[in-house]
């Protein structure tokens, strides 16, 4: 009897006993495509480095330019395509996980968070930017200028002398308002609103204006005290009546208020500098103001001036008493001292009573201040102006009438945390960050969280003015519940005056905070505690009980460890700006599902029918694989769950055109779209086939010319284990998937055009981002190339699975077995093995060439064919053609 067989590719499944005639159970260097086994020719050695220099793990390829990226232990270099003898260094880099590009950014992925290397070209290279955006704490004061109105009269219903300072009547409410607030209304204009100046209180904060014109690294608001409780002030000069008190002489009065700012430490704009490449300008943002006069009130009262201490934090600069005997200092100054050291210089007096104007309670302005949410661009500052120098802002005189027609502040959310992610993935030019710590914020400078203090100057009446004219340390302890723990976290401490600097405002850009403490050290340590309730709009927390310091209470905290202060959102991806890797936006941070994202990874393929243009990307997580989709504004939202399927090795994860190959427990996985198969059904196998078992096999083995040392590729391991260490390799020009693990002498091919499954010798360590060349690195430090060879033809080995000859449990004896192909004759040595009980297998017959015959024997019920090939690129084999006679065919045996 004769019988044709075709051969189909390595499978392992079902059993040897169902398996159909053809398949194999090794075929090393052979992969079948267009109806017959083709030989898998070595790649094309593309370069090399030295064992001394390292091995390439990444390529940056830009416009101008490819730079291949070398590791040797934690140095890393980079060479030119085109001048690849010439290697320069980038940097020491520990704890190495990964590296990735964006534009002309290298990111390396540590385990203490990102390295950003920017490439400058020239002499420079790639420059080291940090492992985030330098935080540059700046501080804010004021520096204010009293002015007053000329004397203006008003008259009233008659008080008697003995009822002055009491509460007026209703009517005289009623009159004294009309004449005072027209007053006040147009020196709040004249004075302020018309000529740039501040009068209320307000905030004001910062953020770093990036190359792409995005924000980031937003400052807490710091609320600037142009006045406390109530502003302006109407003192009066002269009451007068006959026996009765019937008119008044009065002015309107405030401080008039210009900001300054200077950056805090010379160290920290020295590191700024080295980002001006990525940061273009400090922008400076102020809200609208903080009313403490109530337009829509009344006046209530005279009062005495000594019975009143609304203050403002400034320096005065148009003090007429002798700066000598009085330094000018930035402080806490009572507008009573302040008018007597402006217009009474030579007895410091001040009027004795004022006027009661409508005023705003201290729970109103709570709520403005709870509900400040916008702030307007007020002036770019370019990082080469920044200064430590106090310098004045420059407000036009017309700015603020139109404020709130300027630009508005984005929102921030946790720019300041440092991230740590495990897992990058790039596309559109944007990063994508999973499986994340991040380490909370601690970076900041008490003296950025408060307006500026640096003494205090006063008239005392035993002691010279500058006795508590002292500066002390304050630092500030943020307490934060998030993710099971309760963090503490301290900043940087600042000097500031050591009496009455502001202690009445604090904010911390964490809405898990709640509580505060403020250390003043002079001497001694002072604590002040404070507790923090969350922002009604913006991403943080705050403090504000009125404008008196807190008083004195609680104990020094012991902060947390950066261990500690470290917390984990496995469940979240991070998406950045376009073309901007230092930037994740609100809308850019995704939460899929409530597992560990393991991977992500994209294909270019609709969801479904009808949703052409959307390109998802993939979520691999420890609960099954989430579609992203894009979303009106280019981010990405999670929109639903594909599979339950779960990556066992997010190294393993491959993007094809229109696909997405991953390994798991079941096997390689391929999805595309929403559609998920299994394409490793036939291989997957726990108890792989071992050849070496065969008689003689060994002899077969050595012909394939491999170094005994380095030559692993028999036995295969169980196919579950060789997928968790796996990789993969997409060759686009051949349309294969190479399957290989590090350290694992063979690796198994994917014909994308058959759908079967081949091997082949691997010696790959590692492989390149290079689609669409198929580039890997060896262990020998070749750079290689799967989609080139130079390979005129390559040793092959196959050994079928047990044929049965459409005779499954029939005894026979094969005497003709003839190699079919294309083949130069020599080129294939085959063997001939034959078993009675698919476990013991005995040598039945060898030859050199494709020929086996002229042999009879022992009959047996499953047969092997093994053979060795030296194959060019043009040739193939097909199969084989056998011969054969059933035996002992009386019963069944």
């Amino acid at each position: 009897m004769n019988k044709e067989i075709k051969y189909n590719g390595y499978s392992a499944q079902p059993s040897d006993y169902e398996c159909q005639d053809g398949e194999l159970a090794v075929a090393i260097n052979l992969v079948p495509e267009d109806g017959a086994l083709k030989p898998v020719l070595p790649p094309k050695i593309e370069g090399q480095t030295s064992a001394t220099i390292g091995n390439c793990v990444y390529i940056h390829k830009n416009s101008g330019y490819t730079h291949y990226i070398v590791q040797n232990s934690n140095s890393f270099s980079w060479y030119d395509k085109e001048t690849p003898d010439t290697l320069t260094t980038i940097g020491t880099i520990s704890k190495y996980i990964k590296v990735t590009s964006v534009g002309n950014t290298l990111i390396f992925l540590t385990d203490d968070g990102m390295q950003y290397y920017l490439w400058k070209g020239g002499a420079t290279g790639y420059l080291y930017l940090g492992n985030k955006i330098p935080e540059c704490p700046i501080s804010f004061g004021l520096q204010g200028k009293m002015v007053r109105t000329d004397e203006f009269s008003i008259s009233f219903d008659s008080i008697n002398e003995g009822d002055i300072w009491n509460e007026f009547t209703d009517n005289n409410k009623t009159r004294i308002t009309d004449q005072v607030l027209a007053h006040i209304n147009k020196f709040i204009a004249d004075e302020s609103t018309n000529k740039g100046k501040f009068i209320f209180p307000f905030f004001v904060r910062y953020a770093y204006r990036l190359y792409d014109g995005s924000l980031t690294m937003h400052s807490s608001p710091v609320l600037m005290i142009a006045s406390s409780d109530l502003a302006p002030q109407v003192f009066w000069s002269h009451i007068t009546g006959k026996g009765k008190y019937t008119d008044a002489q009065l002015r309107v009065c405030a401080m008039v208020h210009t900001l300054d700012y200077a950056v805090i430490l010379q160290s920290r704009l020295d590191m700024l500098n080295n980002w001006k490449d990525i940061v273009r300008s400090v922008d400076v943002f102020i809200s609208k103001p903080i009313y403490t006069y109530d337009q829509n009130g009344k006046c209530t009262k005279f009062a005495k001036s000594e019975g009143y201490n609304s203050y403002c934090v400034c320096k005065h600069t148009n003090q007429a008493a002798s700066t000598a005997t009085y330094p000018l200092r930035y402080q806490r100054n009572t507008f009573n001292k302040l008018y007597a050291f402006t217009f009474n210089p030579t007895n410091l007096s001040y009027p004795m009573g004022r006027l009661m104007i409508p005023r705003r309670s201290v729970d109103a302005v709570k709520e403005d201040i709870r509900s400040t949410s916008q702030f307007y661009l007020l002036e770019s500052i370019k990082v080469e102006q920044l200064s430590t120098t106090r310098t004045k802002l420059t407000v036009e005189e017309d700015y603020l009438q139109s404020l709130v027609t300027r630009e508005v502040m984005t929102d921030d959310y946790d720019s300041h945390d440092t991230l740590i992610p495990r897992y990058c993935f790039t596309y559109n030019s944007r990063l994508n960050l999973s499986n994340i710590s991040k380490r909370l914020y601690a970076e900041y400078n008490s003296g950025a969280l408060m307006c500026h203090t640096d003494g205090y100057v006063a008239n005392w009446a035993d002691v010279p003015p500058t006795y508590l004219d002292n500066k002390a340390s304050v630092g500030v302890y943020f307490f934060i519940k998030q993710d099971g723990k309760d963090i503490i976290v301290q900043g940087e401490s600042c000097q500031m005056a050591s009496l009455d600097a502001p202690f009445i405002f604090l904010y911390y850009p964490n809405v898990n905070a709640y509580k505060a403490v403020i250390v003043s050290w002079y001497g001694f340590p002072s604590c002040y505690e404070v507790q923090l309730e969350q922002h009604g709009f913006l991403n943080g927390s705050f403090y504000f009980a009125g404008w008196e310091n807190p008083s004195m209470n609680g104990n020094m905290p012991s902060a947390s460890s950066n261990a500690d202060r470290t917390i984990e959102i496995p469940n979240k991806i991070y998406t950045s700006e376009v073309n901007n890797p230092f930037v994740f936006p609100l809308l850019g941070i995704n939460t899929v599902g409530t597992g560990e994202i393991k991977g992500i990874c994209s294909a270019a393929k609709a969801l479904s029918e009808g949703q052409f243009g959307q390109f998802p990307l993939y979520a691999f997580t420890s609960e099954g694989v989430w579609a992203l989709e894009v979303s009106a504004t280019g981010t990405y939202s999670a929109r639903q769950p594909i599979t339950r399927d779960v990556c066992i090795n997010a190294d393993g994860i491959t993007q094809l055109d229109s696909a997405v190959l991953f390994p798991t427990d079941r096997g390689i996985m391929l999805i595309s779209g929403s559609q998920t198969q299994c394409i490793s059904e036939s291989i997957n196998s726990e108890y792989p086939f071992n050849a070496l078992d065969l008689p003689g096999f060994d002899k077969l083995h050595d012909m394939l010319g491999h170094s005994p040392v380095n030559d692993k590729c028999l036995p295969t391991l169980p196919f579950t284990e060789f997928l968790k260490q796996c990789r993969m390799i997409y060759d686009y020009v051949h349309q294969r998937v190479i399957v290989y693990a590090p350290g694992i002498t063979y690796a198994y091919v994917f014909s994308l055009k058959s759908k079967l499954w081949g091997m082949t010798f691997s010696n790959i360590a590692s492989h390149l981002n290079s689609y669409p060349e198929a580039l890997a690195v060896d262990n020998n430090n070749n750079i290689v190339n799967f989609s080139e060879t130079e390979a005129k033809q390559v040793k092959s080995m196959f050994v079928t699975r047990p044929l049965k000859l459409d005779t499954i449990n029939i005894h026979k004896t094969i005497d003709n077995i003839i190699q079919r192909g294309f083949f130069r004759n020599g080129n294939v040595a085959t063997a001939l093995y034959g078993s009675r009980d698919l476990v013991n297998w005995h040598l039945v017959w060898s030859s050199k060439d494709h020929f086996l015959r002229g042999f009879r024997g022992t009959p047996y019920k499953y047969f092997r064919i093994a053979g060795v090939a030296t194959l060019g690129a043009d040739e193939s084999i097909f199969g084989a053609s056998v011969q054969f006679t059933p035996r002992l065919t009386n019963q069944p045996r």
